[in-house]
């Protein structure tokens, strides 16, 4: 069993949480694991949107990231002793890897699209971290 999880999270696919905090649940170790719960504003990534945000508006995002991540961990009975709260900036499959290498993560599980077309042309963030990460990845497909 895994002591150090990193969960990153999308907010906005809500139909998923359960699943796929049941599967970072599922290889926690229950004795002292912990879990971290991780959310990525993707709009910096985005050169054209990012211009236009200012300094004032990533601080709303964050905190209500935060907001929302705490109401997931409550929504889902996760204990708070055990859990971290984190919000970054950036290309999201940069940030997780970025943040899995800080904490010293030993899995990551996170959720995956099932493949498309497009994932032959542009590979999905997923697909990123798996490759390039220095610790175990779990993959929970999304209904």
């Amino acid at each position: 069993m895994f002591k150090n999880i990193l969960v990153p999270i999308h907010l906005e696919y809500k139909k998923n949480h359960e699943k796929l905090l049941l599967g970072a649940i599922s290889v926690l170790n229950k004795e002292n694991g912990k879990i971290s719960l991780f959310n990525v504003n993707e709009n910096s990534a985005h050169p054209g949107i990012y211009s236009r945000l200012d300094e004032n508006s990533q601080n709303e995002y964050k905190q209500g990231a935060l907001e929302r991540l705490k109401e997931i961990a409550d929504n889902y009975s996760l204990p708070m002793d055990n859990l971290s709260l984190i919000v970054k900036s950036g290309s999201v499959h940069q940030e997780i890897l970025k943040q899995a290498e800080k904490m010293k993560a030993d899995a990551i599980v996170m959720m995956a699209t099932k493949p498309g077309i497009g994932s032959y042309f542009i590979s999905s963030s997923a697909e990123r971290v798996m490759r390039h990460a220095h610790c175990s990845v779990f993959i929970i497909r999304l209904d």
